[in-house]
């Protein structure tokens, strides 16, 4: 499953893994902003795509180490 599909079923397959949990937590949040969320729809799903695994390594790379 892509990414952009784990993110579309972020409310019924709720992410276990702390950083797509931190990562769809700030996407849900911006896309629910007004204006925001009718930019992202917009946006080709390879770009969406590409968006999301850039931060979502982002993410991963700022995370604590255990």
């Amino acid at each position: 499953m892509s990414l952009l599909e784990e993110f579309g079923n972020r409310y019924t397959e709720k992410p276990t893994e702390p950083a797509k949990v931190i990562l769809f937590g700030i996407i849900d949040d911006l896309t629910g902003r007004s204006g925001f969320g009718n930019e992202w729809d917009a946006i080709d799903p390879d770009i969406k795509e590409e968006l999301l695994e850039t931060n979502l390594k982002i993410v991963t790379e700022n995370l604590p180490q255990n």
